[in-house]
């Protein structure tokens, strides 16, 4: 009868050894289902947010290569303006009939051209600036983007 009785209790501690060990594999697995499904889900956010930044950084060069492409067809056009306007100019010198009327056209030319040239300069420098500021914006949203994402905790 005690050997009945003692195979009883091995067979009871045995039963509940292997529940406890299918209760743990069970957690285990399930743990370890959850793990991967947010590892995979992380990764998917890191593809994401990769692909945006590279979309903004396509997004700025290409603003940037359209500025540069106004600014040098704006640059050529004034030089070849000014360029017509000082032939004119010598020709209009050479015409002269007097030294005093050759230092009134020349001292007009001068001012005229240097009024043409700060006032393109300005411009110029007007459209850099905005050209400037459109080509960064799309680099300041992703910099944002990650101050945001560092300060809810997700990148450390």
């Amino acid at each position: 009868m005690a050997t009945a009785k003692a195979a009883k209790t091995v067979q009871n501690a045995a039963d509940q050894a292997t529940q406890t060990f299918q209760a743990m594999t069970a957690v285990g697995q399930e743990k370890m289902s959850e793990n991967i499904e947010r590892t995979m889900t992380a990764m998917s956010e890191v593809g994401a947010f990769g692909k945006e930044n590279v979309e903004a950084f396509v997004a700025s060069a290409t603003v940037a290569a359209k500025g540069f492409e106004a600014l040098s067809a704006r640059a050529a056009t004034y030089s070849k303006t000014a360029m017509e306007n000082h032939v004119a100019a010598a020709k209009a010198i050479m015409t002269s009939k007097s030294v005093q009327e050759v230092a009134e056209k020349q001292a007009a030319y001068a001012k005229s051209a240097f009024e043409a040239y700060v006032a393109e300069a300005t411009k110029m420098t007007e459209l850099m600036t905005g050209m400037s500021k459109e080509a960064i914006a799309p680099l300041n949203e992703r910099v944002t983007a990650v101050s945001s994402l560092m300060q809810t905790g997700v990148v450390r």
